[in-house]
């Protein structure tokens, strides 16, 4: 959950600080690093003076976001950070109404259910629940998912026209990760299209080999898809379960969520066309 945090703060703190952007980066740095990092490896990947960042790790460091430790005086992401993360958990509207929604759909036979959203060209966990199969798919929160070979991923994508899809993706071929992922741009299309006409998306053997994945959009009140939710479940543990029966229980949680969020339902996306979405 810390870090789909700084994830979240950088895709939603709109603010012309240069101090800010260039504090949420050092964050990103030592987050994607195993290891503590230097100040002097800090400065070297943004191209910055060493005595800058120093300034900006003193200021981090105040407030518990990062911290120093005592043997090399290297810089990890601090305990502050939970903070941040647990207000999240407790004020976010959205993991409030999807949590229990996910619980249910774990509930049930084999499924483990996940909620996500888009940051740029990839997808977010932001909730995950495991079933009480034997077999556990596992995707912690701050994880990034690929979104052309996910159910999650394109449901996230259905709200979109073809021409954003593309720039988000960039060029093709997309990032083969099974035999059976989709690497095209026209395949993937197809599939979004259909996905549009049948409420859900799914991933067969796409991003996993033996896992089959089907997700729904999650709306806000104006109509807008803002995240996704999905199940995924392994062929071998679950071979009589029908996908499209599945299908009908993401969709209908999906519709739960979003009548929380204040969408009024399908007919209000009636006299839009999502071509036309941005």
């Amino acid at each position: 959950m810390i870090i789909g945090t700084l994830f979240l703060l950088k895709e939603h703190m709109m603010s012309g600080s240069l101090s800010l952007e260039r504090g949420l980066s050092v964050l990103e740095i030592l987050k994607d690093s195993d290891e503590p990092v230097g100040v002097r490896e800090v400065a070297r990947r943004l191209e910055l003076s060493a005595p800058a960042i120093q300034r900006l790790l003193n200021t981090l460091a105040e407030r518990g976001y990062v911290e120093q430790t005592a043997d090399t005086r290297r810089y990890r992401i601090g305990h502050g950070v939970l903070v941040l993360a647990q207000h999240v958990l407790r004020k976010d509207r959205l993991i409030a109404l999807t949590e229990p929604e996910l619980q249910a759909l774990a509930a049930e036979d084999c499924f483990n259910a996940f909620l996500g959203v888009r940051c740029g060209s990839a997808g977010l966990y932001l909730l995950a629940v495991q079933s009480r199969s034997p077999v556990v798919i596992r995707s912690s929160p701050g994880e990034r998912m690929a979104l052309h070979s996910t159910a999650l991923g394109k449901a996230l994508l259905v709200g979109l026209s073809d021409d954003a899809i593309g720039k988000i993706l960039g060029e093709a071929p997309f990032e083969r990760l099974t035999p059976r992922t989709v690497t095209e741009p026209e395949q993937l299309i197809s599939q979004l299209r259909t996905a549009r006409t049948i409420g859900y998306s799914t991933s067969l053997d796409e991003n996993i080999l033996g896992v089959i994945s089907v997700g729904a959009p999650v709306r806000s009140s104006s109509g807008s898809v803002i995240a996704a939710i999905s199940v995924a479940y392994p062929r071998s543990v679950c071979p009589q379960i029908e996908i499209a029966e599945v299908g009908e229980k993401v969709m209908a949680a999906a519709a739960r969520i979003s009548a929380g969020l204040g969408f009024g339902g399908e007919s209000e996306l009636q006299d839009k066309d999502p071509h036309d979405a941005a």
